[in-house]
C-alpha cells in the first residue's frame, strides 16, 4: 500500500487532490483523492516502482516516484499558481486576524468596497465614514470632518489599531491622522470587548490597510470643489520578491476649516491647509514570518474663525483700532507623526504570534491674536502641547484543540509630556475693575506617563453552537501616582438557528485619560486678574476611569436578503470622564465626576447585493454625570458646580436619539448613492438642562466609470454635500465644557476625477 500527504508550499494540507499511480510504461493503475487532512492511499499495490501524479485547480501539477514496498508515507507538496508571496500574504493575514477575537462583541465592517459607495467615495473623511455606524455621531466640524461619540460618551476613549497593533492617536484637537483612502478594511468594535482591548474602551477602530502585493497598481485622484476645496491625492502598490509596498499621500486645502460659529456657508479668516502620508512595507523574512514598518504623517495648519460684532469689554492701553471679531489671526498647528514595527508569524499549525513596536510624536500649538482675544476675552492665551510615546506590544494565539483557543499578550509604554501655556491678562482691582495694561502669566507644565498590562483569554465552544470569550486584564497606570485595576470579561455567542444568534457580555474597562490633553493648570497664579476661574478651588489630578458594562443582543437574517442586529448596553462609571473645551481655544482637556451611568439600544437594517447596498440605523443613548472631582476649573461656574455635586446631569455630548442611513446603486457604468444623519440635538445652557433642535443633512452623488485604453477605468464623480442646505447648529456655544457655537456645513459642490496607472509587477519568490 502507498500512503501519503498532499500539501502546499506553506505546509497546509490540500483536500480535494486527484491522484494518479502509473506504472513506468505510463500505464494508469488507479486513483485516489485527498481527505480533509490532505492523506492519500492506493491500496493492493505490487512490489516495483511507480510516478504519482498530483493535480488541483489552483496548482501546479505535482509527480513523484515511489516504491510500492516502501512503508514511510510519501509528503508531496504542490505550488501554487499565485505568485507564492501573494498566498503567503493571505496566510500570514488570516494568522493576524485570528489574533483579534471578536466573540460576543457588537461588529460593524466597512470594506473599501463599502467606502467608496459613500457619496464622496474613498475622500470621505474618517470619521464620517464611521457617523455611518448605529450608535455613532457626528460633533464638531472641521478640517472637512466630523468630530464623533460613540454612545454620547467623550472621554478620548477611542482606540485605534493599525493591522492589529494599537496606535495612541492623539486626540486634543480636531486633526486627523488617518484617511479613509488607506483602508482596505475597518472593523467598528463596540459594546463587549474581549480582555485583549484596553486603556480606551468607547470603541475600538481595527483598520487594516491596504496590501501592494495584493492590490498592486497606481492611482491618481483629484478632488475639489465649493469653499475653495482642493485635493490632490496618490496611491502606488506593488511587490517584487519577498518586498511588499503600499504608498500614498494628499494635500488638502479649503476655505473651510475648524467649526463655522456663524450660519454663512464660508465664514471669514477659515481657511486649512493640509498634508498626510502613509507608507506601508514588509518582507517576507521566510514564508511563515513576515517583518512589516508601517509610517505616517499629519500636517494641520488652520485659521481660526471669530464670532462677529463682539463688543470690546477689556479696553487695551495705546489701542485705538481693534481688529474685527470675525475675522481676528488666531490660529492652531498641528504635527503628527507615527511609525509601527512588527513582525509576526506562524510557529506550527496551531500558534500565531506579533510583536510590534510603536512609536508617535505629537504637537499642538495655539496661537491667538492677542489684541482681538484681550479685548474681547480678557485673556490671549499662547498654547504648547506636546506627547512623544514608544512603547512595545505582544499577542499570542495557540490553539489547544477544538474546544479551546487560548490567547494572552501584554502592552507597555512611557509618554514623555510638556505642556508650555504662556497667558496674557488684566491685573483686576478689589473693586472688581481691570486694568489696560496686561501682564504675562506662565504656567508650565513636563511630565511622563508610564502604562502596562498583560491579558488571557480562551475562546472555548463547549457546545456546537455556543462559543464563549472567557479573560482578564491587569493593568497599571503611573502619571498622578500609581493606579491599577484587574478586569474581567465574559463574552459569549450562541446560534439559536441559522439565521438567528444571540450575543451578551460582561467587562470591566480601565479607560485611561488622554495623557497629552490634561491641563495641569497653577489656578492660583491666575488669581486676581481677568483669566481666573470662576472656580478657584480644585484638583488638577485626573486618574483613570473604571466601568462596569453589560450587553445583549440578537441578529437575525431575514427574507429578501435583509439582515438586522439589536442591541442593548448598560454602563456604570467611576471616576467619571469627559472632555471640556479649554476656554476660547480649541483644545480639549478632560474633567472627572465623581460617578456615571449610561444605557441605550442599538438597531440595525443592512442589505447587500452586487448592484444594490442599503442600510439604516437608529440608537438611543443616555449618558449621565454627577460632582465633578477634577477639573473644576473646566466649568467655571459655582452655580453649576453646586448644582452637579446635588444632582445627575446629562453630558454635553448626549443627543438621546440618532439615525444614519444610505443607498448605492451601480448600473451600466454608473453608481447613485445618498447617506443622511439624523440627531435629536446636543444638550446646552446652565448644567446641559436644555437640547437643541433636531437636525437632518443629506449627501448624494453620482458617478461613472469609462475604459480608457493604457489606463484602465476612469472614473468621475459629482457629490454633493447637504443635498437640501439645512442649516442646523450642532452646538450653540453654552453648556458644561462647551464655549463656542458651531454649525454644520452648508451646501457644497464636489467634482472627483480617478485616473489609474502603472500596474505594478507582482512577482513571487520562484519567479
Amino acid at each position: 500500500m502507498i500512503t501519503g500527504t498532499i500539501t502546499d508550499a506553506l505546509g497546509r494540507p490540500l483536500t480535494d487532490v486527484n491522484l494518479e499511480l502509473r506504472s513506468n510504461s505510463n500505464k494508469s493503475i488507479g486513483h485516489s483523492t485527498t481527505d480533509i487532512q490532505g492523506k492519500f492511499r492506493f491500496k493492493n499495490v505490487p512490489a516495483g516502482v511507480y510516478i504519482i501524479v498530483a493535480w488541483k485547480q489552483g496548482f501546479r501539477p505535482a509527480t513523484a516516484v515511489v516504491d510500492g514496498r516502501a512503508l514511510k508515507p510519501l509528503a508531496l507538496a504542490m505550488e501554487s499558481e499565485q505568485p507564492l508571496n501573494v498566498a503567503i500574504i493571505t496566510t500570514l493575514n488570516q494568522a493576524r486576524n485570528a489574533l483579534s477575537p471578536e466573540t460576543g462583541s457588537t461588529i460593524y465592517r466597512f470594506t473599501d468596497k463599502n467606502i467608496n459607495q459613500l457619496p464622496q467615495g474613498d475622500n470621505t473623511p474618517l470619521n464620517d465614514v464611521l457617523i455611518q455606524a448605529p450608535g455613532v455621531t457626528q460633533d464638531s466640524y472641521g478640517q472637512g470632518q466630523s468630530q464623533i461619540h460613540i454612545h454620547a460618551l467623550n472621554s478620548g476613549g477611542i482606540q485605534y489599531r493599525l493591522n492589529g497593533v494599537f496606535l495612541p492617536e492623539a486626540v486634543s484637537s480636531y486633526g486627523q491622522l488617518l484617511g479613509a483612502y488607506i483602508i482596505k478594511s475597518m472593523t467598528l468594535i463596540d459594546n463587549f470587548m474581549p480582555a485583549q482591548f484596553g486603556y480606551r474602551n468607547e470603541g475600538v477602530i481595527d483598520i487594516h490597510t491596504k496590501d501592494g502585493c495584493l492590490s498592486p497598481g497606481g492611482q491618481f485622484e483629484y478632488y475639489g470643489g465649493q469653499r475653495g476645496t482642493i485635493q490632490p491625492s496618490l496611491q502606488y502598490g506593488g511587490c517584487t520578491g519577498n518586498l511588499s509596498y503600499y504608498l500614498s499621500g494628499f494635500y488638502y486645502q479649503s476655505a473651510l476649516g475648524v467649526q463655522s460659529p456663524v450660519a454663512t456657508p464660508t465664514p471669514l479668516h477659515d481657511r486649512t491647509s493640509q498634508g498626510q502620508g502613509f507608507s506601508s512595507v514588509s518582507y517576507l523574512l521566510s514564508p511563515v514570518t513576515r517583518l512589516s514598518l508601517i509610517m505616517g504623517t499629519a500636517i494641520n495648519a488652520y485659521q481660526i474663525p471669530g464670532q462677529p460684532d463682539l463688543p470690546v469689554v477689556f479696553p487695551i492701553s495705546g489701542v485705538f483700532n481693534y481688529p474685527n471679531s470675525a475675522n481676528m489671526s488666531t490660529t492652531e498647528f498641528e504635527q503628527n507623526y507615527f511609525g509601527i514595527l512588527t513582525l509576526q508569524g506562524i510557529a506550527g499549525p496551531k500558534l500565531q504570534y506579533q510583536l510590534a513596536w510603536f512609536s508617535r510624536y505629537y504637537s499642538l500649538k495655539y496661537d491667538p491674536d492677542t489684541v482681538g482675544e484681550l479685548a474681547y476675552n480678557g485673556s490671549a492665551d499662547r498654547v504648547f502641547h506636546s506627547g512623544f510615546i514608544n512603547g512595545l506590544q505582544e499577542d499570542t494565539s495557540y490553539q489547544l484543540n477544538q474546544q479551546h483557543t487560548l490567547q494572552a499578550g501584554f502592552y507597555t509604554s512611557g509618554e514623555t509630556l510638556e505642556e508650555d501655556n504662556s497667558a496674557l491678562v488684566f491685573p483686576v482691582n478689589s473693586a472688581g475693575v481691570a486694568a489696560t495694561v496686561p501682564k504675562a502669566v506662565i504656567d508650565n507644565f513636563n511630565g511622563y506617563a508610564l502604562v502596562f498590562g498583560f491579558y488571557v483569554q480562551d475562546q472555548w465552544r463547549p457546545l456546537r453552537k455556543l462559543e464563549l470569550t472567557l479573560g482578564a486584564r491587569y493593568d497599571a497606570v503611573n502619571y498622578f501616582g500609581w493606579q491599577t485595576q484587574f478586569s474581567p470579561r465574559l463574552g459569549l455567542v450562541y446560534k439559536l438557528t441559522t439565521a438567528t444568534e444571540l450575543n451578551a457580555g460582561y467587562a470591566r474597562y480601565f479607560q485611561v485619560p488622554p495623557f497629552e490633553s490634561v491641563l495641569v493648570r497653577t489656578v492660583g497664579q491666575f488669581a486676581g486678574t481677568t483669566g481666573a476661574s470662576a472656580i478657584g478651588f480644585g484638583n488638577q489630578k485626573i486618574e483613570p476611569e473604571d466601568d462596569e458594562f453589560f450587553d445583549a443582543g440578537i441578529s437575525q437574517q431575514l427574507p429578501f436578503g435583509f439582515s438586522a442586529t439589536i442591541e442593548g448596553w448598560f454602563l456604570w462609571a467611576t471616576k467619571k470622564l469627559d472632555l471640556a473645551q479649554f476656554g476660547k481655544t480649541y483644545i480639549f482637556a478632560p474633567l472627572q465626576y465623581q460617578y456615571g451611568r449610561g444605557w441605550g439600544v442599538d438597531f440595525s437594517l443592512v442589505k447587500n447585493t452586487e448592484n444594490f447596498s442599503a442600510y439604516f440605523n437608529f440608537s438611543y443613548a443616555i449618558q449621565q454625570a454627577t460632582n465633578v472631582v477634577a477639573g473644576q476649573f473646566l466649568v467655571n461656574d459655582p452655580a453649576e458646580l453646586h448644582y452637579i455635586t446635588r444632582n445627575w446631569i446629562y453630558l454635553d455630548d448626549d443627543q438621546e436619539f440618532s439615525s444614519s442611513a444610505g443607498l448605492s446603486y451601480r448600473r451600466w457604468g454608473f453608481m447613485l448613492s445618498a447617506d443622511a444623519i439624523w440627531g435629536n440635538g446636543y444638550r446646552f445652557g446652565f448644567a446641559n438642562l436644555n437640547t437643541q433642535v433636531p437636525y437632518v443633512q443629506v449627501n448624494a452623488a453620482i458617478a461613472h466609470k469609462l475604459p480608457v485604453p493604457r489606463l484602465g477605468h476612469v472614473e468621475g464623480r459629482l457629490s454633493i454635500v447637504n443635498l437640501f442646505d439645512h442649516i442646523y447648529l450642532i452646538r450653540q456655544g453654552s453648556g458644561i465644557g462647551v464655549s463656542s457655537p458651531q454649525y454644520g456645513p452648508r451646501r457644497a459642490l464636489y467634482f472627483t476625477l480617478t485616473v489609474p496607472f502603472g500596474a505594478a509587477q507582482t512577482s513571487g519568490p520562484t519567479s
